[in-house]
């Protein structure tokens, strides 16, 4: 019985390079159907927009994943009326504590019970009281 690389991920360096590149095409052509399905833009729509050809819309959003280009993805963009950022996976992952802790403090400015009650927040209580 063969065991399946894929499913394995990538071995050499050739390899890892090639698994980078085709995970950053799948997720830019993802976030691209979500913003059409959002905006209920239709593939057929979308060709019409950028005067290209139903075929050629088809292809960037096949599994072979058309070459897609900035200028491409910029057009799809503006033809649906989106702007999309690119961002380090690092730089996304801060944005979002950032947020978290905003929302946090908007919770605490409006009066919102922000202090969840777990286990560690009871005994820092306790421990909180026990020194007072």
């Amino acid at each position: 019985m063969a065991l399946n690389t894929n499913l394995l991920g990538p071995k050499a360096d050739d390899e890892r390079e090639e698994f980078a590149i085709e995970g950053l095409v799948f997720e830019v052509q993802c976030a691209l159907q979500a913003a059409l399905d959002e905006s209920k833009v239709s593939h057929k729509e979308l060709a019409k927009r950028l005067k290209m050809t139903p075929a050629r819309v088809s292809q960037i959003f096949s599994s072979k994943g058309a070459n897609l280009t900035l200028k491409t993805i910029a057009r799809i963009q503006h033809a649906i009326g989106e702007e999309f950022e690119l961002r380090r996976k690092s730089d996304r992952n801060e944005i979002e504590k950032q947020r978290y802790a905003l929302s946090i403090f908007n919770s605490a400015s409006k009066g919102g019970n922000f202090w969840r009650e777990t286990t560690a927040n009871k005994d820092y209580n306790i421990r909180a009281k026990l020194a007072a």
